[in-house]
């Protein structure tokens, strides 16, 4: 926690797929602040901003800053630096609250407040500091996105599947809350915290309905430490070989019961392209994140990269090797029921072969 000798106002940046109750969490706050004036930055990316009226109608005497028609983790990141500024200028309030948008990235919002951006002359910690990072996760969505029977590829907008919205909101947060707990069965609620414990083992999590929650649990907490959210996403712990449940937290851990696992697919020999390609285009449905480096044949020196959430994959490269670098193939899986034997047979099948001409062959990933 922060010491009484740093007057910087405090921030929570709200983060949440479209639905998932970030704006039932502000109106909650605003009603139960403890001791504290609030002001409120809403985020949308269309040109009327719904959520900030929602709010505006339900507490009349609140300023409410409304950012619409972008998003402030790209193109408004400098309006919304100058928008919080311009408050601190002309109303007294002692906490911050920052509604993102349901597209909205965290990584980027959190570099606003703790960095600022390269086109605005203000720097943001003088006055601001970044408290706590809150991610609503709609449960239900989140159980029927990563249902390996369902298969949906919803856009969440801005050429982005649900699918990547869920896991960067998840992967980067201090606190979670699987809100809408109701709306989904006991055992496929224990299914769906044991994954998000995976993906963020580090994060507090609670059950909600409703996104009620106690105000002190999202605000004043301490919680933010840039590097440490970075570095404790799940695929990265995993990757570092390291034991993503510490017995920090209080939850519960239902991965025996729900065959939640993980594991690490290692080689030093390369991938051949063409194969590689077609087993990506027939993704499996039992993994809900995988991720990574690896090596591709024809690129001896290029860091190829694997992300992929749900149905949406990605792979290409991400630069080139450094001379120290280990320079092999690691990829982390996560998944329910996995049937990890035959996803690692499947890889072994892509890898190039002793002796095998790649004379003809296609590379069809990105330049």
């Amino acid at each position: 926690m922060t010491g009484d000798s740093d007057h910087r106002i405090p921030v929570t940046v709200l983060s949440g797929a479209l639905g998932a109750g970030k704006t039932t969490l502000v109106n909650r706050l605003l009603r139960s602040p403890g001791d504290r004036t609030i002001a409120v930055v809403v985020n949308d990316v269309g040109d009327v901003n719904i959520d900030a009226e929602l709010i505006e109608e339900e507490n009349e005497d609140t300023g409410v800053v409304d950012l619409s028609n972008g998003c402030i983790c790209c193109g408004l990141q400098g309006d919304l630096l100058s928008e919080v500024t311009r408050l601190a200028d002309e109303r007294t309030f002692d906490y911050l609250v920052v509604e993102a948008s349901g597209v909205s990235e965290p990584v980027p919002i959190a570099q606003t407040f703790t960095r600022g951006t390269d086109d605005a002359d203000i720097d943001p910690t003088e006055r601001f500091r970044l408290d706590t990072m809150v991610s609503v996760v709609d449960t239900y969505g989140f159980w029927k996105e990563f249902d390996a029977a369902t298969h949906r590829e919803d856009s969440a907008g801005g050429g982005r599947s649900l699918s990547e919205v869920f896991v960067d909101q998840i992967e980067f947060c201090d606190v979670l809350l699987l809100n809408k707990c109701d709306t989904v069965p006991e055992d496929a609620l224990e299914e769906v915290e044991a994954v998000v414990r995976e993906l963020q083992p580090r994060a507090v999590l609670y059950r909600t309905e409703y996104s009620d929650v106690p105000t002190d649990a999202v605000l004043d907490t301490g919680l933010f430490d840039f590097e440490e959210a970075q570095r404790a996403t799940g695929w990265k712990r995993h990757l570092a070989g390291e034991d993503t449940h510490d017995g920090e937290h209080d939850h519960h851990h239902a991965g025996a019961v729900h065959a939640v696992s993980t594991f690490t697919y290692e080689t030093d020999e390369p991938f051949h392209p063409e194969r590689l390609d077609a087993w990506l285009d027939d993704w499996r449905g039992d993994v809900v994140r995988a991720k990574g480096f690896f090596k591709l044949a024809g690129r001896p020196e290029t860091v190829m990269g694997l992300s992929q959430a749900g149905p949406s994959v990605q792979a290409g490269p991400l630069g080139t090797w450094d001379e120290d670098d280990d320079r092999r193939t690691r990829l982390v899986f996560i998944g329910t029921d996995m049937d990890e034997a035959e996803i690692r047979r499947e890889l072994d099948g892509c890898l190039v072969r002793e002796s095998e001409s790649l004379e003809g062959v296609t590379d069809p990933f990105p330049a």
